[in-house]
């Protein structure tokens, strides 16, 4: 087999045919290749691949809560720090994707608050009744902090969205990250994912 090898490469450098390396093995190099490429397709992604819309700190739109309620409490809105970044989720009791991705939502805030994210979550409900709201919160008090609230009109919701360029059906859930300053970073319509908490800790750093 080496002789022949031999031979054939002899043949081709006598008639100055360059048909390539002989008998060397060439697929594992073009496969290398090929994963590096994907790894740095992969590595290139960035927190505008999750927000719907993302706003540098430069263009950031104001952050405007729509009229609101305190669910518990003495009637007033959670203060936020100038530093701090408020994590507003829009959600409803008879929204199943809402109560699936709410508490990947609490264990990702607590990932960033351990990564020293200054970083309050706020639960801003749709529900009409605020009988079923309070029904349910019963159930699940670690939705029922200080910083859970109820839409006052729920109608309301489609003219805020609109002032933030969000389509007026846009259904929830909806996240919101407004950054320090007072100025809206990032909006992300639909679910999260489990994977998603590098784009989120990036959405915050961006």
């Amino acid at each position: 087999m080496i002789t022949r090898c031999l031979l054939i490469q002899a043949l081709l450098w006598i008639g100055s045919v360059l048909a390539g390396p002989g008998c060397t093995e060439k697929e594992a190099p073009t496969a290398h290749r090929r994963v590096e490429k994907a790894k740095t397709k992969a590595s290139q992604t960035t927190a505008r691949d999750w927000c719907d819309l993302h706003f540098s700190a430069e263009q950031a739109p104001a952050w405007r809560l729509p009229p609101s309620l305190p669910v518990r409490g003495n009637g007033q809105i959670p203060a936020v720090r100038a530093d701090e970044w408020v994590w507003l989720n829009l959600w409803a009791t008879w929204c199943k994707p809402c109560l699936r991705e709410m508490p990947l939502i609490q264990r990702f805030s607590d990932q960033l608050r351990a990564d020293g994210v200054p970083l309050q979550n706020w639960f801003l409900s749709l529900d009409e009744d605020p009988r079923v709201l309070a029904d349910f919160l019963r159930l699940h008090p670690e939705l029922g902090g200080p910083n859970s609230l109820r839409l006052e009109k729920p109608d309301q919701i489609q003219d805020w969205m609109k002032s933030y360029g969000l389509p007026a059906e846009t259904s929830i859930p909806v996240s919101v990250l407004r950054g320090p300053g007072q100025k809206v970073r990032c909006i992300r319509t639909g679910s999260l994912h489990e994977g998603d908490f590098p784009l989120v800790r990036a959405a915050l750093r961006q």
